[in-house]
């Protein structure tokens, strides 16, 4: 039920951000900040580059190393690996371990490693751009269920940083919807 209600979530997110790709600027538009000039582009020049100058590639975000929560994410992927019950306990706040629990007694399942095991975290586990603000922090955390990563929430519990099972990717589909 967790891996569906997620990819749900995820597919509503992809959906939103290429909905708003389209432009409304009429397809014979010349792009004046990249050419410098009013007219537009000779024959020769549309020829030579049919996208009239717009950008091939995007550009990737700049991604800056997590340093403070780093340690939280990389302790849940090799509990996860390794199918660490106590470990994966120990990465996680207290209210996040109270609603897997609720979940895992609803779906009969016993064993948090086993509940969480329809979310693979395989050999790519990765954590870049954190933001930390007090007692609350956020980092794009990256794994193989998600490639292009998934910013996870993260809580100050007892001095130590822990993870939620919270994204304001989620939040921002909720709010939309």
């Amino acid at each position: 039920m967790l891996t569906k209600t997620f990819l749900i979530i995820i597919s509503a997110v992809l959906f939103l951000n290429f909905s708003g790709c389209g432009s409304e600027e009429p397809p014979d538009a010349v792009n004046t900040a990249d050419n410098g000039s009013n007219s537009a582009p000779s024959p020769a020049a549309a020829n030579d580059d049919p996208l009239g100058g717009i950008e091939k590639t995007p550009t990737p975000a700049e991604k800056v190393e997590a340093v403070t929560l780093k340690p939280v994410v990389a302790a849940y992927c090799d509990a996860m690996r390794k199918r660490d019950e106590a470990g994966l306990r120990k990465v996680y706040s207290a209210a996040t371990i109270r609603s897997f629990e609720a979940s895992m007694r609803e779906e009969g399942v016993s064993s948090l490693a086993e509940y969480l095991s329809t979310e693979p975290v395989g050999e790519k586990c990765d954590v870049v751009n954190e933001r930390i603000q007090g007692n609350l922090g956020e980092a794009l955390v990256t794994t193989e269920t998600y490639p292009n990563g998934i910013m996870i929430k993260f809580v100050k519990e007892g001095g130590e940083w822990k993870m939620t099972n919270q994204s304001s990717d989620f939040d921002a589909v909720r709010r939309d919807s």
